[in-house]
């Protein structure tokens, strides 16, 4: 094991990093409960697979959605951009519908192999136990509803849902066609003024860029609302 992943010397850089970060964001946002995100935070100090700022704004998104908002993420793993949009969520009626099939299935070259080699380290075949628990662990489970398929099958069975969600994160296939399907498949479903939201833009996923710029070109997406490291966000 590395030095930097011994536990100690993780938590102290956990330590380190989110409190540089916080000190930041709540300069930048003072009005959000930056209190609540490191809760959510310390859930999640061992995955690797988001950065504090990332994650800042995906809970800042969720925060500045409407009250009651009907969300979808495609692409949800064990949980972890999922609880942190749920934490920035307000009313009782807000809703997660977290789109994965739970078994790092991926049609995106190495990707295959990275999530290979977290399952046989995790010693299961699904993360859909690990992604329940985390959100039982947190109190959030009320706000979030597993839907375990593929992204397409989903907005097929989803379809009473069109023109009803307010906030949508993909972050599913990585692929030039898996993505650009995506957004043919999902942008029926955003209300008008709603925020559709991208990982890995301007990655080494450079099909991701390539679907989200020709979308652009096309005119289908509104003004951009901002950009966090891999994270973009268009308003529809």
């Amino acid at each position: 094991m590395a030095f930097k992943h011994w536990p100690g010397v993780r938590d102290v850089r956990f330590t380190m990093k989110i409190r540089r970060y916080l000190r930041g964001a709540r300069k930048r946002r003072p009005d959000l409960d930056w209190n609540e995100f490191l809760r959510i935070a310390r859930q999640f100090k061992q995955d690797d697979m988001g950065s504090f700022p990332e994650r800042g704004y995906l809970y800042q998104l969720a925060a500045d959605a409407p009250v009651n908002a009907q969300v979808v993420e495609i692409g949800s793993w064990m949980g972890a951009s999922t609880c942190f949009l749920a934490a920035g969520l307000k009313g009782d009626g807000a809703k997660i519908y977290a789109v994965d099939n739970f078994q790092g299935l991926s049609l995106c070259g190495e990707d295959v192999a990275w999530y290979q080699r977290h399952f046989q380290r995790l010693g299961t075949g699904s993360t859909l136990d690990i992604f329940n628990a985390n959100f039982a662990a947190l109190g959030l489970s009320a706000r979030t509803e597993p839907v375990i398929s593929d992204s397409l099958a989903a907005a097929e069975s989803l379809t009473d849902k069109r023109g009803t969600i307010d906030l949508m994160f993909i972050d599913g296939d990585h692929s030039y066609e898996g993505c650009k399907a995506d957004i043919e498949a999902w942008l029926p479903f955003m209300k008008q003024g709603g925020v559709m939201a991208f990982h890995d833009f301007g990655s080494r996923a450079s099909g991701v860029t390539q679907a989200i710029f020709e979308t652009i070109k096309a005119g289908r997406f509104g003004e951009i609302v901002g950009v966090a490291n891999t994270i973009i966000a268009f308003r529809i």
